[in-house]
């Protein structure tokens, strides 16, 4: 079992942000709410679960929940809403966890009373009471320690599109629940994955927004996931490409340095960086009271790498446009690029431990980067259990 502090700090990091504080929608929402009424906290469940059913927030923008992919769960209704969508008048229940957690708002109609028959567990309504998260301990390792660690961090393995192919891509809804959509991959993506004789995995998340642009229009999130195709045989393998950092890091970096990473299960990075497979900058701007899904949230800024140069332990960047808030360099007036970032590894690794009580779980690695003349922590990851 995990420390009573991490477990803590852990709901905190479920359960700090209000679904109501979302991101905006794209366009203003035609739902309206008209009454609230609270009610005694009562459960409910999913009256047809072969259809597909979303939990809202409650504008009606967001889809928060895919309840019938949650088979044999039970919903405690907390309040009764009225919305108004044009001529249209509908009842919904405003539903959560038994721990409280809210979980959107799902028309009435679609909802039956009482607990799920499948349920087990019938779990009694006790909501719990958010409190500030624990510090996490974050322990400094030697250059010469980490040089000991790396060949035993988790390989990230990179292929490359040989040829045009649609895949279908996992997105998530805020909560919990995922849509499948078709993305299409140019000849020469790359991305990052694991191929076998008969399927390849694709990390969708590292990829760009144009490319996961019918997810975003959506107003999903990216899935950290793997999709699958059943089309090994249209990627080949290459190396690590040179805008992405060693050690195992994906290229996702989270503004801040040893202050935020012993804060990360408290709040969410105020911006964070994603340095995509198939060679642009993203750049996120994140609510620091949202759930982590919103890293991969579309981004709301996105820049094509045209070049990388390496000179010791700094990247540099060439862009065809500035970056803005950062700090870029303009190096030539004409051409695709003119402008150059800095990209530095500090070389410094820290580490984190979580305790077990029944044995020792190996730690987790971060280094610390400056992008931009800004510090961001970068996960390097963890030493696979079979070493």
């Amino acid at each position: 079992m995990l420390k009573t502090w991490l477990k803590a700090a852990i709901i905190l990091a479920l359960s700090v942000s209000s679904i109501f504080g979302l991101t905006s929608a794209n366009a203003q929402s035609t739902y309206q709410i008209s009454t609230v009424k609270d009610v005694t906290p009562t459960p409910y469940y999913v009256a047809n679960y072969k259809k597909t059913l979303y939990a809202w927030d409650k504008t009606h923008t967001k889809r928060i929940t895919v309840l019938n992919q949650l088979p044999g769960v039970s919903w405690y209704a907390t309040q009764k809403v009225t919305i108004i969508h044009g001529h249209q008048t509908t009842t919904y229940l405003h539903i959560a966890s038994e721990y409280g957690l809210d979980y959107g708002y799902v028309p009435a109609k679609d909802m039956r009373k009482g607990f799920d028959p499948t349920d087990d567990e019938k779990p009694a309504y006790h909501p719990t009471t958010s409190t500030t998260g624990s510090q996490i301990p974050v322990k400094r390792v030697s250059e010469k320690a980490f040089s000991k660690v790396i060949p035993s961090l988790t390989k990230n393995t990179y292929y490359q599109t040989t040829k045009k192919l649609t895949v279908k891509m996992p997105f998530s809804v805020y909560i919990s629940g995922t849509i499948n959509e078709p993305i299409t991959l140019p000849v020469g993506t790359v991305v990052a994955g694991n191929r076998s004789r008969t399927e390849m995995t694709i990390a969708s998340s590292y990829l760009s927004q144009n490319l996961l642009k019918a997810g975003y229009q959506q107003n999903l999130w990216t899935d950290n996931g793997d999709s699958y195709t059943p089309n090994p045989m249209a990627f080949k393998a290459i190396p690590r490409p040179a805008y992405l950092p060693k050690n195992g890091s994906h290229g996702d970096l989270y503004l801040g340095g040893v202050n935020a990473l012993r804060n990360q299960y408290n709040a969410l990075s105020k911006q964070s960086i994603q340095l995509t497979t198939n060679g642009y900058v993203e750049v996120h701007q994140n609510n620091p009271q949202d759930r982590a899904i919103a890293y991969t949230a579309q981004p709301t800024t996105s820049v094509k790498i045209k070049r990388t140069q390496i000179k010791g332990h700094t990247r540099y960047l060439y862009l065809a446009k500035n970056l803005n808030g950062f700090k870029t360099t303009k190096v030539r007036y004409h051409g695709t690029t003119q402008y150059r970032l800095a990209f530095v590894n500090q070389q410094k690794t820290y580490s984190i431990t979580f305790e077990n009580d029944d044995d020792f779980v190996e730690p987790s690695y971060y280094g610390l980067m400056s992008f931009g003349g800004k510090t961001f922590y970068t996960p390097y990851g963890t030493i696979p259990n079979d070493n």
